[in-house]
């Protein structure tokens, strides 16, 4: 019985797939693709944000971080909350915000410089969030940077390095030269290949490994000598341990947890700004359920936002939550809420002209040249689906995918009525108080 089913129910996926393999003709409706996503989930991150008062907040956010900041003190710190229900586009908004940064760090570079980085599910210890922001950042990216900091202190005086770590029965005589080789690229920017020449012209390793130690402690990027031996571990390969993450995390013990974590981060933002980074952003996603937790998750919660936000004020936070959950962290820390909501953007449900804005959007990005028009879609048609789905972003952005599909499937000619509402088996769109994000 049970092979049987399996058999019908497999032909009939087999059937299924075979169809959608079909490359489908879009050019029935003026199109190239269905630029709408399936899910509802926006996979365009540089889509602008409708409210025009949003990408003001923001503007305005990024210009307070940055303008203040000062090389040894932040004198104005920011935060930025971005408020909305379920499906209304915060995680689009933050997406938005974060590669907004990031081009302003191409094509503004000479003066802009930020590191950003994105950390999902915050209810976990700081000490995970912490392992999220090392491996935003990359591992291999902060050993780089560490030996940057490094080989640039090594090199202010080439001919007092080689006379510090030469071997003391080496001669003066023709080796110069040779050790200056160690500043030539590409072994400079190669720490493996510097330290392998190192080593072949016999230089005192363990000498190095102290001088380094000490220039991460001048450089203040940490003055605590276990960690600064954690980042050293990540170019000296004499020091054993599996992953980069594992040489650092093992400095985070439960003895002084929070102490550590605080510092642990701070000595990351050191390690960017000592290479060019002048602020570091961090965006929170998903904080709605901090408003049902209770107990030692809530606890998390609210020591992962401590950790990155009231203790230190090194870098700046984005996070984007529901008013329940701010309502909770009011009640919970007042001081870390007023931290928290410097910056607001409160994301509305669409209204009729936002949707017709939405529905322009993504058309663009899937017609030969850009035009101000809602075709295929009629206006009926778009104030209809509005009402459905009770102006939720992605619910209405579901119902716009189906309609492409179900009008490229049927061959309906624009405009697209709304009889097709009828023809569209989706629930979501009808029940959107039942939509997750």
């Amino acid at each position: 019985m049970e092979e049987r089913d399996f058999e019908e129910l497999g032909e009939e996926i087999i059937e299924e797939v075979k169809e959608i393999k079909i490359e489908k003709d879009y050019s029935i409706l003026g199109l190239k693709f269905n630029p709408f996503p399936p899910a509802g989930i926006p996979r365009y991150p540089f889509l602008p944000p409708l409210d025009p008062d949003a990408k003001g907040t923001i503007k305005d956010f990024i210009t307070s971080t940055y303008s203040t900041y000062e090389k040894d003190e932040f004198i104005n710190y920011a935060g930025l909350a971005i408020v909305a229900d379920y499906g209304m586009g915060k995680t689009h908004l933050m997406r938005y915000t974060k590669i907004f940064i990031d081009w302003l760090n191409e094509t503004k570079k000479d003066v802009f410089s930020a590191a950003t980085c994105f950390v999902d599910n915050p209810e976990e210890t700081p000490q995970r969030v912490i392992h999220h922001i090392v491996e935003q950042i990359g591992p291999d990216t902060i050993r780089k940077y560490v030996w940057m900091i490094l080989i640039d202190e090594f090199q202010k005086d080439a001919g007092s390095f080689y006379e510090q770590f030469r071997p003391g029965q080496q001669t003066i005589i023709g080796q110069k030269e040779k050790w200056d080789t160690l500043f030539e690229e590409p072994t400079r920017s190669n720490y493996l290949e510097f330290l392998k020449k190192f080593r072949e012209m016999q230089g005192n390793l363990k000498l190095l490994q102290e001088e380094a130690r000490e220039i991460i402690k001048k450089k203040k990027i940490i003055m605590d000598d276990t960690l600064a031996d954690r980042y050293l571990s990540l170019i000296f390969p004499e020091k054993k341990a599996n992953t980069s993450w594992e040489i650092l995390a093992g400095y985070i013990s439960a003895k002084d947890l929070q102490r550590k974590e605080v510092k642990f981060l701070n000595s990351i933002v050191q390690i960017l700004r000592e290479n060019g980074f002048n602020l570091v952003y961090v965006f929170i996603d998903e904080f709605e359920d901090v408003s049902k937790t209770t107990g030692a998750k809530l606890t998390n919660y609210l020591k992962t936002l401590n950790t990155l936000i009231n203790n230190e004020r090194s870098w700046a936070v984005i996070t984007s939550l529901n008013e329940d959950a701010l309502t909770k962290i009011k009640e919970e820390s007042t001081p870390l809420y007023d931290r928290l909501t410097s910056y607001r953007v409160d994301l509305k449900p669409l209204d009729e002209e936002g949707a017709k804005q939405l529905i322009v959007h993504y058309l663009n990005l899937a017609r030969k040249k850009e035009e101000n028009s809602i075709s295929p879609f009629s206006e009926e048609l778009i104030r209809k689906a509005l009402t459905n789905s009770k102006g939720n972003y992605r619910s209405f952005i579901r119902f716009a995918h189906k309609a492409i599909e179900y009008a490229v499937r049927n061959t309906l000619v624009p405009p697209l009525t709304v009889k097709i509402l009828e023809e569209i088996r989706d629930v979501a769109y009808e029940e959107t108080n039942n939509i997750k994000i």
